[in-house]
């Protein structure tokens, strides 16, 4: 029988940000934006029980998950000096990535593979006639952290499935026709708690498209990415 409630600290779990992920869960205390990980919904305790939906998210203040498969539970305990979070370890993303612009104040925490999922990737990301096709994906988190008024660069490619939670302060993710802002047509905001549903079109067997779309915060902002890779 599976252990209930093994829980372990994230990679990014610190001084600024309290963070933990948690399997098999049942009747487990959580405190800060808890994020269902997995297929299944995730069921809240209470006098009115709540359903948490696959791959959504939600606030909890010392409330009680009655049952999940696996959750990550982020909290930002003081947020005084919270731009101190990019000495915890975390990495200015210019150094990742050489294009980069360098006047740029966006930072990336370190990773962290929290475990394996097999779903089907056109249902999961909406597909108008979904196909047939069930494939593994490691689970990998990370967090972003941005001042207000940040552009988080304007990108289309990823070799994996992306959704994002927010973990604090709020901006929008704008997608665009083109390389170019002057083509937005679309926004999506982003509160605390709040997790968007998948931008992806899934164009073959381990074959994304994502349209032209960038980060944008109004506030500083803590967000956390979903990153589903081909599992080898």
């Amino acid at each position: 029988m599976t252990e209930t409630n093994r829980a372990r600290p994230l990679a990014f779990d610190g001084k600024y940000v309290k963070a933990e992920v948690v399997q098999n869960v049942r009747d487990y205390k959580a405190r800060g934006v808890v994020t269902n990980l997995s297929n299944r919904p995730m069921r809240v305790g209470g006098e009115v029980p709540g359903t948490i939906p696959p791959w959504k998210s939600t606030i909890m203040v010392d409330g009680i998950i009655a049952s999940a498969d696996l959750v990550s539970i982020v909290a930002i305990p003081d947020d005084a000096n919270l731009g101190g979070v990019v000495f915890d370890g975390w990495d200015w993303f210019g150094n990742r990535f050489d294009k980069f612009p360098r006047t740029t104040p966006l930072y990336i925490s370190p990773h962290d593979v929290v475990g394996q999922v097999r779903l089907n990737p056109y249902a999961f990301s909406n597909a108008e006639n979904p196909r047939d096709f069930i494939d593994n994906y490691d689970i990998r988190l990370n967090l972003w952290w941005a001042p207000a008024k940040t552009d988080c660069f304007l990108h289309n490619e990823h070799p994996f499935l992306e959704i994002h939670t927010q973990i604090f302060g709020q901006g929008r993710i704008q997608i665009c026709h083109e390389r170019d802002v002057a083509t937005l047509y679309r926004e999506i905001t982003t509160a605390v708690g709040d997790t968007h549903d998948p931008l992806v079109r899934v164009t073959g067997d381990r074959e994304f498209a994502y349209p032209w779309h960038r980060g944008w915060t109004d506030t500083d902002a803590i967000w956390m990415a979903i990153e589903l890779h081909p599992a080898s």
